[in-house]
């Protein structure tokens, strides 16, 4: 068997069903293999490195391992960003190359392939005989799964026609070495001084993270804050976990409510479940200054963002370790109002109202009122992707209505990712999604409406188009520069979606935010709706970040 064949056949045997890339010279031999497979996928993307960041959108959506392939050198190197994205939001995807001829560094496409990806923090392994071929795929998955990042696995042109030993039934997948996360239980000493803290406790409050999105973990936190009386918390990237609840208090930290601050003041007992409770999440360690913390997460331990330890850092599976404490906390019959009264759900209701007036330009609308809009007419069942920068503060701030799946880009920068990311969640879900992004963002990779477009995604491009770098306006306004140096007008980007093969418009009204909204869900495909915000609105983070202001 030839080595791109045992490859390709390695890849299916790891359960890869959906290959996100852009084909080149280095990868026609295993393209052409995988792609007579039954079963598999190929998502053509426009650009290398949006194909990667598809790839980890899909693996956010399926919480599997996802597979992207791109051509060596040139292409390569167009993977820099999405890498770096990827490996900061700890995505395990397997990314499938090549390379030039070996000794010769003289090729037009040489690239030092092995130094260009440890600068971006993803793994690396080059295939460097044919029988290695087999074991390399599955040191990749392994590693992927395991390192949680990024590995990029490198078949050199020289290799890849080459005969290896091999006859693909043999092969053995990483799951047979690994089999995922066990659940670790915690041990019996700390789990009763976490018992002992939170029995202790009048006003505790809980903050779920990314290790507490599974049901069963959801489930035992929402048992254990009702027993205690515990507000719910959550950082960005579970946000929305629990959002049904009436004591749901949003996200912690920066994008808190002014009533939540308050309240998170009061606190003298926060339980991270599965929450690093970094800088962000906890303000320095200004938010709850009067709280003891447990801490539980799988990790052996984790330091927070003030830089100092938990007063209890239990290291145990959140939804084994959550239940169990909820179990000794009943059996010594503890149980608590809190802040769960009625005084404190009515102030909670309430909390994300912003009274600040703004002067709105003609022409553009208040973008707090554009996403209560979107809010308010798509079903709960629509996905929520969003991303970074100024412009999505406003979706995490106004927009309330729990939502089945909700994916945050910005581990790095979601600024020029977050299509791609949607897309990639798209395919994954294949149900509808709305993705909201800046202008500034969309137009770095626009050309894959053309992706959303072949692929008949059911998505809701929301641009929220100040024609500007948002951040960088209200940055330069705060240091008293020229803030019209971000200024960069754009075209009508409905009619640059409609040109690409996707449904769009253009709105300048409320009602037409609503109309293009029907539009959407009334079609098929993916729609552009090209909103005009004003850029004279300024987010509550970003009036206390930048500007001061205590909101």
């Amino acid at each position: 068997m030839k080595v791109f064949d045992a490859v390709a056949n390695a890849f299916v045997k790891e359960g890869t069903s959906t290959l996100f890339g852009l084909l080149g010279d280095g990868q026609l031999s295993w393209w052409s293999a995988i792609a007579k497979h039954p079963g598999i996928r190929i998502v053509d993307a426009r650009e290398e490195g949006a194909g990667l960041a598809m790839a980890e959108g899909w693996a956010k959506a399926t919480g599997k391992t996802g597979v992207c392939s791109v051509t060596h050198g040139p292409g390569l190197a167009r993977l820099s960003l999405s890498l770096i994205a990827a490996r900061r939001s700890r995505t395990p995807i397997v990314v499938h190359t090549s390379k030039t001829s070996f000794n010769n560094e003289h090729a037009v496409q040489f690239l030092n392939q092995d130094l260009f990806v440890s600068g971006t923090e993803a793994g690396y392994i080059e295939v460097m005989t044919p029988g290695f071929a087999e074991e390399a795929v599955r040191q990749a998955f392994y590693r992927a799964r395991l390192e949680s990042r990024p590995i990029v696995l490198c078949i050199p042109l020289d290799i890849q026609g080459k005969d290896c030993d091999s006859d693909g039934d043999e092969y053995r997948p990483s799951a047979t070495m690994f089999s995922g996360q066990q659940r670790i239980r915690p041990d019996l000493d700390r789990l009763h001084a976490a018992v002992d803290i939170i029995a202790g406790s009048k006003k505790p409050v809980v903050v779920l993270g990314r290790g507490a999105m599974e049901p069963q973990a959801r489930q035992a936190a929402d048992r254990l804050a009702a027993r205690i009386g515990a507000l719910i918390a959550t950082t960005l990237l579970a946000r929305g976990v629990l959002a049904e609840c009436e004591y749901h208090a949003g996200v912690s930290g920066t994008l808190s409510t002014r009533a939540a601050m308050q309240f998170f003041a009061e606190a003298d007992c926060v339980i991270a479940i599965g929450a690093g409770l970094n800088d962000r999440t906890i303000q320095g360690g200004y938010l709850y200054p009067n709280a003891r913390i447990v801490h539980i997460d799988v990790a052996p331990h984790i330091m927070m963002g003030n830089e100092r330890s938990a007063d209890c850092y239990v290291q145990g599976d959140a939804a084994t370790t959550t239940q169990e404490i909820d179990e000794i906390l009943a059996q010594k019959g503890v149980a608590g109002q809190g802040f769960r009264t009625d005084a404190v759900r009515n102030v909670l209701r309430h909390a994300d109202r912003d009274p600040a007036e703004f002067e709105i330009e003609p022409g553009t609308i208040d973008p707090r009122e554009v996403v209560r809009v979107i809010d308010d007419k798509l079903p709960s069942s629509v996905g929520l992707v969003i991303g970074s920068a100024h412009n999505f503060s406003f979706p995490v701030w106004h927009m309330k209505k729990p939502r089945g799946l909700q994916v945050c880009v910005n581990a790095f920068t979601g600024v020029g990712q977050l299509l791609a990311n949607a897309i990639g969640v798209g395919v994954a879900v294949n149900e509808p999604i709305v993705a909201i992004d800046g202008d500034g963002s969309a137009l770095q990779n626009i050309q894959e409406l053309d992706t959303a477009a072949r692929l008949g995604i059911k998505m809701l491009y929301v641009i929220m188009n100040d024609e500007a770098y948002g951040a960088e306006y209200h940055k330069l306004k705060a240091k008293n520069r020229d803030g019209n140096l971000s200024v960069v007008r754009t075209p009508d980007l409905g009619a640059v979606g409609r040109a690409f093969g996707c449904r769009g418009r253009l709105a300048r009204t409320l009602e037409e935010v609503a109309a293009g909204i029907e539009e959407f869900l009334a079609g098929d495909g993916p729609m552009v709706l090209d909103v005009r915000v004003s850029r004279n609105v300024i987010s509550i983070p970003y009036r206390r970040v930048h500007f001061g202001q205590d909101v």
